[in-house]
């Protein structure tokens, strides 16, 4: 109990890492240093570092090699149990049983957890590039799962066109896909812990 008062009056002394004649009235929503109310109402919950803090923007060879990690993950285990299936039952077709699948659900599981907790997938984690909004801000799992793969996905299954259009939205400077613009997200280089 004592340790959680300890840690209850330092917060309530801490002062402004940017104003320290200021009382700390929250933590900054990116690093956690603490911070005024003026830093709070003006630099969104952000402290003047990371308010100013740009990323680095992750480059066009790293986003398609993630993108080729997270589909061969996705893809690969249901493949496989197919093949394995085949082998053990001929007569049958592979990838009308729906176990098949199951593998492809685990690892859309997995990747959910992952981008909820970094905002970053299997194969975004591996290269080192993270999704984040246009501000710099952590992205929400519903904008990056929504925004950024459910809509597009359902999109060009309708226009297939518009597969190649949302890719070569990357090209620009900012290397931005049609989808970031969408969801208001861009993909940066992630720290390094």
């Amino acid at each position: 109990m004592s340790d959680f008062r300890e840690a209850l009056e330092s917060i309530s002394e801490a002062k402004c890492s940017e104003h320290p004649g200021f009382s700390a009235a929250g933590a900054c929503t990116r690093c956690g240093t603490f911070i005024c109310a003026f830093c709070a109402t003006s630099g969104a919950g952000l402290c003047f570092q990371c308010l100013h803090a740009t990323p680095k923007l992750a480059t066009r060879r790293a986003r398609l090699a993630a993108c080729l990690v997270d589909g061969a993950a996705l893809l690969l285990p249901s493949l496989l149990l197919g093949v394995l299936r085949c082998l053990a039952l001929p007569g049958e077709e592979a990838m009308k049983a729906p176990g098949v699948y199951v593998p492809g659900l685990l690892v859309l599981f997995v990747q959910a957890s992952l981008i909820r907790g970094t905002g970053a997938s299997l194969g975004k984690r591996l290269l080192g590039i993270r999704v984040v909004r246009r501000d710099g801000r952590p992205a929400e799992v519903w904008r990056i799962a929504l925004l950024r793969n459910v809509l597009p996905m359902a999109l060009c299954g309708y226009f297939g066109w518009l597969g190649l259009v949302d890719a070569l939205f990357l090209v620009g400077e900012e290397r931005r896909c049609l989808h970031d613009w969408v969801a208001g997200t861009r993909v940066v280089k992630a720290p390094r812990a």
